[in-house]
């Protein structure tokens, strides 16, 4: 009977844990900021700029 007391308790811990994961993650992605291509690579264009001027 401890067992499964324990097995039951341990289930809701580790659904607690994964739901504030989850709900943590969708949070993240919902308040980032997405970037257009330039953005994003702008970094690598300008250093290909530079390596063909040399």
């Amino acid at each position: 009977m401890r067992r499964v007391a324990f097995a039951a308790a341990l289930l809701a811990v580790v659904s607690v844990g994964l739901y504030t994961f989850i709900s943590a993650s969708l949070a993240a992605s919902r308040e980032a900021k997405t970037l257009t291509f330039a953005e994003r690579f702008a970094p690598a264009l300008d250093l290909m700029a530079k390596q063909k001027q040399q």
